[in-house]
């Protein structure tokens, strides 16, 4: 039997998503500057550099970001789930978009 586990997130903090991300993925792949990557852990820093980066452009770099290291998020999850004592195979993950957008139809 297959599960999908599907979550909502309406309201995203970006730059405790990135810290979060940081250890899982290939820094390469976040484009933001080297200097901010290296300060992410010091509180303020990526705050203030996001401040600069419209909410649109922050969506797309998460949504690559994610795409880009999806093997290494299911390996991080599988570790996690091991050390919980817990058989399971991931298959696949995404995140994705999701627009609020209703068509009307007449």
């Amino acid at each position: 039997m297959k599960f999908e586990l599907k979550i909502d997130i309406d309201e995203l903090n970006y730059a405790q998503a990135i810290r979060a991300l940081l250890p899982y993925i290939k820094k390469e792949d976040l484009p933001i500057p080297d200097m901010v990557k290296n300060a992410a852990e010091t509180p303020g820093v990526l705050e203030n550099f996001l401040k600069f980066i419209p909410k649109e452009k922050q969506d797309e770099m998460i949504l690559k970001a994610f795409e880009k290291n999806k093997v290494r998020i299911i390996a991080k999850a599988h570790k996690m789930a091991d050390k919980a004592g817990i058989d399971l195979a991931i298959s696949d993950i995404s995140l994705t978009e999701q627009t609020d957008d209703v068509i009307v139809i007449n």
